[in-house]
């Protein structure tokens, strides 16, 4: 997700209008990955405020997800919203903002850890596959969305 702003550069309140659409590479949630199918589409802009490019927009996409009850894999929506600050590395403020990113003397701006980290903050603490799964039996591991294991009750 790499786009060059030295035209953009050149005035300051300057815009460019951005459509993106690339493959992203899996997210390592720690605990499972999520895999993009197919391309991850970005549609927004990027504004030279002075000494800073702002890129802001929308990121969606699908991506295949383990589910945290019940193992599975299956599809998910993804969307969120994109707000970077960027600013050229030879040109670092005295006292840069801790969120911001930078970017070379190449004048490209790569938004692909800005998006990466933005989906992974739209994801809830438990990924379900579904409201009502069942999950795995906690004795026998059988995925009790297919049907009642044989375990015994519990008292």
């Amino acid at each position: 997700m790499r786009f060059n702003v030295q035209s953009l550069r050149a005035e300051k309140g300057a815009t460019m209008l951005l459509n993106i659409r690339e493959e992203l590479a899996p997210i390592d949630l720690g605990r499972s990955r999520l895999r993009f199918v197919g391309p991850v589409e970005f549609v927004g802009q990027a504004t030279n405020t002075g000494r800073r490019i702002v890129v802001t927009g929308s990121a969606k996409g699908q991506a295949i997800a383990v589910c945290d009850r019940c193992l599975e894999e299956f599809t998910m929506d993804l969307a969120t919203p994109i707000d970077e600050s960027y600013y050229r590395a030879d040109e670092a403020p005295a006292d840069p903002d801790e969120d911001e990113r930078t970017y070379g003397e190449d004048d490209v701006i790569d938004i692909s850890s800005g998006m990466e980290q933005a989906f992974v903050l739209t994801l809830p603490i438990r990924i379900v596959c579904r409201d009502d799964c069942q999950g795995l039996c906690t004795r026998c591991g059988g995925d009790l969305n297919k049907g009642e294991c044989a375990c015994p009750a519990d008292d």
